[in-house]
C-alpha cells in the first residue's frame, strides 16, 4: 500500500510452508523476540467497544424502555467480511466525497465505463479472432503502403525499373515468413511473454534487453504516428478539409483510440476488430477482381500520367534503398508474441496459431498487391495521390463505383486502427520495464478498466508530439520507421539461438537452426536499413536509443539505492518507543516496524491496517504477521478495484464512529528522496493520503519519513542492542 522497500527478490531460499525467504524470516522472527520483551500490561490489542473487524453491537439509551441493541456490520459501512481481520472494500467504500469527485466519477464512468475488480481481469483475455484483430492490424494495415514504398523509390530509374518490385518483394515475403517463423519458436520458449526485452534480457543481459526495449518502444511511438497520418492521406482524398488541417486530425484520431483503449483490452477488441476484417475481406475481393480482369484482359480504365524521366540509374543502392523501404511490411510482427498473456487459455497455443493465420494474410495480400500492381502497369504519383491501393481498386472496380469507396473507406480505417497494436504493445513493455525496476513502478499499476493506463497516456502524448513536430507528413516518418523493430528482432533471435546454445531443450537442433537464420536475415536487414535510411532522419533514433537506455539504468539506480539504503531511523522496538492508532502498511518489512513502534509509542490501541488487491500477497503478509509474533492487531482491507487512499479513509471513518470521543492518529511511513526527480519514480501516496487526511476533522497525522542517502547514517536514540536487531 504505502510505498516502502519490498524486497523485488533475495538470494536465499525461500521457507516452504510460506514462500518467504529464510534471512527475511529469521529477521522478523528476532524482531518479535524484541516485542516480547515488551511487559503485556502494556499491550493492550482488545479495547472494548473498539472491533476492527467493523462488526460491533451498539447500544443506545439510559432509561428504561428507551434502551436498544443495533448492530452495525460492516458491509453498511463499505466493506464485505472475508474473514477474520480480512475485508475487502465494496463499491461504497469507493464513492467519492464532493460535487468535483462526483463529476469526476460520473464523466470517467460515462466515457470509460464503470470500474472492473481485479478478479475480473481472467474474463478480459482475448479469443484468437479478436486477438487478430488487436495484435495484428499493424501488420496486416502495413501491407496497404509497404509495395507503394518500394514503388516510390523505384520510380527514380524509371518505368523498366518498376519490374524489380517482384524480386524485392519474394525476398521482402521470405524474410515476414522467416521472422514469422522464428517468433513462432519464441513463444513456445516463453509462454508469458516473449518480447524482445524479456528475450534479450534473460540471454544477452540485462544492458542489451534495454536496447531492445528502447528500439521497440522507438518502434511503437512511430507506428501511432505514421498509421494516423497514413490513415489522414486516406481520409483527405474524400475530405478536403482533413487535407488542410492534418496535424489536428491526426491528434484527434490518436485521441479516439486512447480513449478506446482506456476502456479495456477486451472491450478496445471489440470495438476495432469489425474494421480490420473489413479491410482483408475488401483487399481478398479486390485482388480476386483484380486478377480475373487481368485474366480475361478487362482491367478498367485508371487515369495514371506518364512517369517522368529517370533521374537514377538502377544500382545495387536504389535496390537496397526499395527493399528497406518495402521492409514497412514487417513492422507489428513481434505484437503477438509481446501479447501472449492477453490470450485466452492456453495462452501460448492459441498465440501460436494467431501468429501464423496473422503471416498468411500479409503475405498473401502483400504478394497479392505487388503482382497485380505490376501487372495493371501502375506506379506512384507524387504525394502518394491517390495511393497505389485506390488505382489497383479503381482498376478492378472502376472508378465511383462500391467497391472502390468500400476499398478505401476500409483501408483509411486499418491504418488508422493499426496504431492499436502499439496501444496494446507498448503498456505491456513499460510494464516489464517498471517490474524490473527499470521505469517507473507507476507503469505497472491497472487503471480502473484493468488496462497500463499509464502507459496507453504516455504513448498517446508521445505520438501526438511526434505527429505536430512533423507536421502529420508520412514521408518525413516514414524514414524513422523500421529501424527500431530490425533492431529488436535482430537481438531476440540472437537471444534466441544463445538460449538453445545454453540449455539444449528437447528440439533444439530445429529452434536454433530457425533462430539462426532469423537473426542472420533480420540483422543484415538491420544493416541495411540503418545505412541507407542514416541521412534521412534514421541518426535520430540512433540518439534516442541510448538516450533512453540511459534513463532506464537512472531509474534502476534509483530503485537499487531505495533497497540497498532504506534502514530504520527510530528504533522497531516499543520498549524505546511508544505506540499508536491507525498504521498503513504495505509490507511488514522495516519501515513499517518502525512505524509500528512508533504507533505503539503514542497509544496501546493501534490498528495496521493493509490495502491490497493480490490475494497472494494478502497471504504472504499474514504469514509474515505470524512470524513476527502478531504482536498488534492486522486488518486487511482487500480493494478489489485498486483504490487506496478512499477505502483507506472510509476504514478510518469508521473506525472513528466507534469512539467518537477519541482522537483519531494515523501515522505514516514515507520515503523522502535525496532528489527532486526521483519523487517521480514512487506513487506519492502516503503524499496524497495526507492531502486527503489534511481536510478530515480531528485527525492527527504522525509522518515517520525515512530519508535515501547515498551512505548509512546511524539514527540518534538508537542503542547497539537496537543495531543487533535491526532488519
Amino acid at each position: 500500500m504505502i510505498e516502502g522497500n519490498r524486497d523485488p527478490g533475495s538470494t536465499s531460499a525461500a521457507t516452504p510452508e510460506t514462500g518467504i525467504p529464510a534471512d527475511e524470516a529469521a529477521a522478523l522472527r528476532r524482531a518479535g523476540r524484541a516485542w516480547e520483551e515488551v511487559p503485556q500490561a502494556d499491550a493492550r490489542t482488545d479495547t472494548p467497544g473498539l472491533d476492527p473487524n467493523l462488526e460491533a453491537v451498539e447500544a443506545h439509551g439510559s432509561l428504561p424502555g428507551q434502551r436498544y441493541v443495533r448492530i452495525v456490520r460492516a458491509h453498511n459501512q463499505g466493506f464485505d467480511h472475508v474473514a477474520p481481520g480480512w475485508l475487502q472494500a465494496t463499491r461504497r467504500a469507493m464513492a467519492p466525497s464532493g460535487r468535483v469527485g462526483l463529476l469526476r466519477c460520473l464523466v470517467c464512468g460515462t466515457i470509460l465505463g464503470p470500474p472492473m475488480a481485479t478478479r475480473q481481469f481472467v474474463h478480459e483475455r482475448l479469443s484468437k479472432i479478436k486477438a487478430l484483430a488487436v495484435l495484428s492490424s499493424d501488420a496486416l494495415s502495413s501491407v496497404a503502403y509497404a509495395t507503394e514504398q518500394t514503388l516510390v523509390i523505384l520510380v527514380a530509374a524509371g518505368s523498366m525499373a518498376l519490374s524489380a518490385s517482384l524480386p524485392i518483394m519474394a525476398a521482402i515475403a521470405a524474410l515476414l515468413v522467416t521472422v514469422v517463423v522464428s517468433y513462432r519458436q519464441t513463444i513456445k520458449a516463453y509462454p508469458r511473454g516473449g518480447g524482445s526485452y524479456i528475450v534479450a534480457k534473460d540471454n544477452l543481459g540485462d544492458r542489451v534487453g534495454l536496447i531492445a526495449a528502447a528500439a521497440l518502444m522507438t518502434d511503437y511511438v512511430l507506428t501511432v504516428a505514421v498509421s494516423v497520418a497514413s490513415g489522414k492521406d486516406f481520409i483527405g482524398a474524400a475530405f478536403p478539409w482533413v487535407a488542410e488541417h492534418p496535424v489536428f486530425t491526426c491528434v484527434a484520431m490518436i485521441l479516439l483510440i486512447l480513449l478506446g483503449n482506456l476502456r479495456g483490452i477486451r472491450e478496445s477488441a471489440s470495438i476495432f476488430a469489425a474494421p480490420t476484417y473489413l479491410f482483408v475481406g475488401s483487399i481478398v475481393v479486390m485482388l480476386g477482381v483484380a486478377f480475373y480482369r487481368i485474366a480475361t484482359n478487362s482491367v478498367m480504365p485508371v487515369n495514371t500520367a506518364q512517369l517522368p524521366h529517370a533521374t537514377q540509374s538502377l544500382g545495387i543502392i536504389l535496390v537496397l534503398r526499395a527493399f528497406a523501404s518495402g521492409c514497412t511490411a514487417l513492422t507489428g510482427v513481434e505484437a503477438i508474441s509481446d501479447g501472449v498473456p492477453a490470450f485466452k487459455p492456453p495462452e501460448w497455443r492459441n498465440a501460436r496459431s494467431t501468429l501464423m493465420v496473422m503471416a498468411a494474410i500479409s503475405v498473401s495480400m502483400f504478394v497479392g498487391i505487388t503482382v497485380a500492381t505490376h501487372l495493371m502497369g501502375l506506379h506512384p504519383f507524387p504525394n502518394a495521390n491517390p495511393p497505389i491501393v485506390v488505382q489497383l481498386a479503381t482498376a478492378s472496380f472502376g472508378g465511383g463505383s462500391w467497391g472502390l469507396y468500400l476499398v478505401t473507406a476500409a483501408t483509411a480505417g486499418i491504418l488508422v486502427l493499426a496504431a492499436n497494436t502499439a496501444f496494446s504493445d507498448f503498456p505491456r513493455l513499460l510494464f516489464f520495464l517498471s517490474r524490473d525496476n527499470y521505469a517507473p513502478h507507476q507503469f505497472g499499476h491497472l487503471g480502473d478498466r484493468l488496462a497500463y493506463s499509464n502507459g496507453i497516456i504516455v504513448l498517446g502524448g508521445l505520438a501526438a508530439i511526434l505527429v505536430a513536430t512533423f507536421g502529420g507528413v508520412v514521408d518525413r516518418l516514414i524514414p524513422l520507421y523500421t529501424i527500431g523493430v530490425f533492431l529488436a528482432f535482430t537481438m531476440s533471435q540472437t537471444g534466441m539461438v544463445v538460449r538453445w546454445l545454453k540449455r539444449r531443450e528437447p528440439g533444439w537442433r530445429r529452434g536454433l537452426t530457425v533462430n539462426t537464420a532469423g537473426a542472420i536475415c533480420t540483422g543484415v536487414v538491420f544493416v541495411i536499413v540503418a545505412s541507407v535510411k542514416f541521412l534521412e532522419g534514421a541518426f535520430v533514433i540512433v540518439a534516442i536509443v541510448p538516450a533512453l537506455v540511459m534513463i532506464f539504468l537512472a531509474v534502476h539506480r534509483h530503485y537499487l539505492e531505495v533497497e540497498v539504503t532504506l534502514e530504520m531511523e527510530t528504533p522497531t522496538s516499543p520498549g524505546s518507543v511508544h505506540p499508536t492508532c491507525i498504521v498503513p502498511i504495505s509490507d511488514l518489512n522495516g519501515l513499517a516496524l518502525q512505524s509500528l513502534a512508533m504507533a505503539r509509542s503514542l497509544s496501546s490501541a493501534v490498528i495496521a491496517v493493509h490495502v491490497c488487491e493480490d490475494e497472494n500477497h494478502i497471504a504472504q503478509l499474514r504469514a509474515k504477521w505470524e512470524l513476527w509474533g502478531n504482536h498488534i492487531p492486522l486488518t486487511i482491507v482487500e480493494s478489489p478495484y485498486r483504490a487506496l487512499v478512499r477505502p483507506l479513509l472510509a476504514y478510518i471513518d469508521a473506525i472513528d464512529r466507534q469512539h467518537s470521543d477519541d482522537t483519531i492518529v494515523v501515522v505514516l511511513p514515507e520515503l523522502v528522496a535525496t532528489r527532486w526527480w526521483h519523487n517521480l519514480l514512487h506513487n506519492q501516496s502516503a503524499l496524497r493520503l495526507k492531502a486527503a487526511l489534511l481536510f478530515r476533522p480531528g485527525t492527527v497525522v504522525v509522518d515517520v519519513p525515512h530519508h535515501l542517502r547515498r551512505h548509512r547514517r546511524i539514527p540518534r536514540h538508537q542503542d547497539r542492542h537496537n543495531d543487533e536487531d535491526a532488519l
